[in-house]
């Protein structure tokens, strides 16, 4: 925590520094910190463009191989064999009612 607090301390000091400058001299250092800023904003772009990329590869093989490896829920209206279809042990049936 105490590391906290002296970062902390130290941006508050550069921001008072920055706020006794003159209007023209702000500007100035805003137009200096511009190159950083679209740098950091691009950076954001292209970590959003490479998860893209990584959902745009892996999405299709994901479906594509479970939907080869992995078998298909058979649902009991569906089946003519309703012995294949197991319940849950586990599960519970739950009565709701709603009343006005």
């Amino acid at each position: 925590m105490p590391a906290f607090v002296q970062y902390y301390g130290k941006f508050e000091g550069v921001r008072g520094r920055l706020t006794r400058l003159p209007g023209w001299a702000i500007g100035i250092v805003f137009i200096a910190a511009l190159p950083g800023l679209i740098l950091l904003v691009l950076s954001i772009v292209a970590a959003l463009v490479s998860i893209l990329a990584l959902l745009l590869l892996t999405v299709p093989v994901y479906r594509l191989l479970s939907a080869v490896l992995l078998p298909t829920p058979v649902s009991p209206e569906v089946s003519e064999q309703p012995e294949l279809v197991t319940a849950n042990p586990n599960r519970r049936h739950v009565d709701a009612r709603i009343v006005e």
